[in-house]
């Protein structure tokens, strides 16, 4: 997949305009999949064929000039946290974004450069109209609109009998303002927002009470509205008649719609949640269905003429039509959305990568991330983890008993026999010829043929094996839902989980020589002996030994939880990462933690992702990559 992004297009913030070099800039994660930045885009306008701009959270602004095919990506802008919800241009120079905590920025330059107005509110802002270029409207939460007629430097509230959460404000004409809201909300005003009348949404004597997320009126009189529970109300009268619409085969839509937009009485689009989009060519008579094979949320769409379209949403989606909504690709290519659990790079290598995950995805780069590509793995088994065992050979393990293996670096894949169904977790290869893998149910398998054929080592039935991790081939550890087993002679014999990690449910194991393992785990199930150590008491966390397992010394890191932590990697003794902590009473994920002293301490790292990280990998202890949910694909370069 092909993709070229910069982190500049802010004049104020020109540091990010120096290219490549400092595209990796160090400390910070950056995304890399399944989309140019990741964070949800709410909003787009295009101001031609070429140039389109669209903001969404994390204060994130995107434009590009070639059409979508290349995007200038502004992260945080002006250093503002807040989510972008939305936007207006009055013409290719003069436009303003508004979001969260009463935010409103302005751009004379097609936004090369913003600044921030004084709006004197904290409420979050839903939507902007830029109506001339000192006129500007702005609405949102708690019944919010403001408008400003000297360019922004003052806002007041005018007279409004309305109230509630306002979603949407559209300008058909300078004297012509419509404003959306919750509860079949729908007022125009005729006299630049002095004044406001509501239109009633009713069809014969029922009113509609659904929130209306989205309208577009084409004239004076014909209108369509959308939102809650897949409304779509009609009107050729100004409001004086409403019809509800549906789809072409009589069904009504139920997925919540977001907005709505054409150019043309026929020819309009919506688009709405669980990746709905249906468009009309008669002018909603009827409905028809664009299948685009995605479940996420589409927030934002706009017409630049009557068959030009660009379409917004979830985790940076990106979508362009160019025969008014019939058919749509995505920009600038088909994200990979399924879920990555385990990456792999070879030592001293940071350009080849290898990624597996969900329904046998495997991704592959050959320049460090810049650009991802899928490749056919030949199963839909979910994909667990894989290794190199050099630097052109690879081993991927999965669901019942799945080994793939690649001598092709990763381009090709071929299944090995393991003689197991039993799902594998974790696989490690300390040479190219002796391997070790482990998963559900007891199941341990090694090899000492490249995986040509495998052993059946017996463990108990009840052990969950999560991880394995040979350093050499003589010293090896295993994480279990009871712990870690070692061994020193290469697996002949193996040592049982000792009273230290007894009661560690363990996601990962690391060892990156014989004496060094790192461990990282669940909440305790129950305290055993010197079951203490920096932190406190039975929070996820991560324990590190310098002796081969004899003493341990734990790190529970800040507000982490039961599930914190799934992958740990170390590149050497002393520089260490672990992903996927979640904090406590949030749902998010994308916790990375790092250490360069052993694990006697970590610091948290800005991951720049919510999504739950599965697997990281360094190449070297200078370039890792973080692998996890709905395909994120995390990278960092540092300056150690």
């Amino acid at each position: 997949m092909k993709r070229q992004l910069s982190f500049a297009f802010l004049s104020i913030l020109s540091v990010f305009c120096l290219s490549e070099s400092l595209l990796a800039q160090i400390n910070v994660w950056r995304w890399q999949n399944p989309s140019l930045q990741g964070g949800t885009l709410n909003a787009v306008q295009m101001l031609s064929l070429t140039t389109t701009i669209a903001c969404g959270n994390k204060a994130t602004v995107m434009k590009t000039t070639d059409g979508g095919l290349t995007w200038l990506v502004m992260p945080n802008v002006l250093g503002s946290m807040s989510n972008f919800n939305g936007i207006s241009f009055l013409d290719a120079n003069i436009g303003m974004i508004c979001g969260d905590s009463g935010k409103v920025l302005k751009t004379t330059d097609g936004g090369n450069s913003w600044n921030l107005l004084f709006t004197n509110t904290k409420a979050s802002l839903t939507g902007i109209a830029v109506v001339d270029v000192n006129t500007a409207i702005v609405i949102g939460a708690g019944g919010t609109i403001l408008e400003t007629f000297d360019a922004g430097n003052s806002w007041q509230t005018p007279t409004f009998e309305g109230n509630g959460q306002f979603t949407s404000i559209r300008k058909l004409r300078s004297d012509f303002i419509t404003i959306t809201g919750y509860n079949g909300q729908l007022y125009n005003s005729t006299d630049i927002g002095v004044s406001w009348h509501k239109i009633p949404l009713k069809l014969d004597t029922a009113t509609i009470g659904n929130d209306i997320f989205g309208q577009v009126f084409i004239s004076d009189y014909n209108a369509t509205v959308i939102g809650q529970n897949g409304v779509i109300l009609h009107t050729i009268s100004g409001g004086d008649l409403w019809q509800m619409q549906k789809l072409g085969d009589s069904t009504f839509l139920t997925a919540t719609l977001n907005a709505v937009d054409g150019k043309d009485p026929n020819i309009l689009a919506i688009v709405g949640d669980y990746g709905t989009v249906v468009h009309t060519t008669n002018g909603g008579t009827t409905w028809s269905r664009v299948e685009l094979g995605i479940r996420d949320s589409i927030k934002g769409l706009s017409f630049f003429d009557r068959l030009n379209a660009t379409a917004v949403g979830q985790d940076g989606i990106i979508l362009r039509t160019s025969d008014g909504g019939t058919t749509w690709s995505f920009l600038p290519s088909r994200p990979l959305i399924d879920q990555l659990n385990g990456v792999a790079f070879n030592k001293g290598d940071t350009s080849l990568g290898i990624a597996v995950g969900h329904f046998g995805a495997i991704l592959r780069t050959t320049n460090g991330g810049a650009h991802w590509d899928a490749m056919n793995s030949g199963t839909l088994e979910e994909l667990k983890a894989v290794t190199f065992l050099d630097a052109s050979t690879l081993i991927a393990v999965g669901n019942h008993g799945t080994v793939l293996k690649s001598t092709t670096a990763g381009l090709f894949w071929n299944p090995l026999q393991t003689g197991t169904t039993k799902f594998l977790k974790s696989v490690c290869f300390p040479t190219p010829t002796i391997g070790w893998a482990v998963g559900d149910s007891g199941i341990v398998l090694s090899t000492t043929n490249g995986g040509s054929s495998w052993d059946v080592h017996p463990f108990g039935k009840r052990k969950f094996f999560s991880g394995v991790s040979f350093p050499d081939p003589l010293h090896g550890y295993m994480c279990c839902e009871h712990g870690l087993f070692s061994t020193t002679d290469g697996g002949i014999t193996w040592q049982e989980p000792d009273d230290v990690t007894y009661y560690l449910p363990c996601n990962g194991v690391c060892a990156p020589s014989a004496n060094v393992v790192c461990i990282v785990f669940t909440q305790c199930i129950d305290f055993g002996p010197n079951l203490t150590g920096p932190g406190g008491t039975d929070d996820g966390g991560v324990m590190t030994s310098q002796d081969g397992g004899k003493t341990w010394l734990r790190f529970n890191l800040p507000k982490t939880w039961a599930w914190g932590f799934s992958a740990v990697y170390f590149t050497d003794n002393l520089h260490g990462t672990v992903v996927g902590g979640e904090v406590q009473g949030e749902t998010d994920g994308g916790h990375i933690y790092h250490t360069i002293d052993g694990g006697q301490n970590w610091v948290e790292q800005q991951s720049n992702t919510f999504n739950h990280l599965y697997g990281v990998c360094f190449g070297t202890s200078k370039a890792g990559t973080a692998v996890g949910w709905r395909g994120n694909i995390m990278r960092i370069t540092t300056n150690e």
